[in-house]
């Protein structure tokens, strides 16, 4: 769990923002997978691409402290086969209850409705227990880095 504690205001604003938080750690995860098989698939390598998206605009959490890239990053699921970590079952359940919370305030939620979509099919198609970031391989079909 967290190392820090911060009050949300009333009974469930703290699970509102547990599931807000996650909302966008799959979009981003699922962005930095798209950009670095894209990269891949130009012919940039992905420790590459990882120098330049940690020193510019690109820079988050899933591409300089939970890389997807297998073969970037030690110490991290992708290293791993996408083995341990946060599974792809419980992104697919808090990207549900936040699209059931938004759909309960009247919020559109396009990218959040999309990477649910893309979470559900990775656990349809048998990666429910691994790692979240096992979209880079499994839906972008993206490549080890060598």
């Amino acid at each position: 769990m967290g190392k820090k504690l911060i009050y949300c205001g009333g009974a469930g604003n703290g699970s509102a923002a547990k599931i807000c938080n996650n909302t966008a750690m799959a979009i981003s995860m699922l962005g930095v997978s798209e950009a670095f098989a894209l990269g891949q698939n130009l012919g940039i390598k992905a420790s590459t691409l990882t120098d330049i998206f940690n020193c510019s605009s690109a820079r988050c959490w899933s591409s300089d402290t939970y890389n997807p890239v297998p073969g970037v990053m030690a110490g991290v699921p992708s290293a791993r086969n996408y083995d341990g970590g946060f599974t792809s079952k419980l992104m697919a359940k808090d990207l549900d209850l936040a699209m059931a919370s938004a759909s309960g305030v009247g919020f559109k939620c396009p990218m959040g409705s999309e990477a649910l979509d893309i979470y559900r099919k990775l656990c349809d198609e048998g990666c429910e227990f691994k790692d979240f970031s096992c979209a880079f391989r499994h839906f972008y079909t993206g490549k080890d880095e060598k």
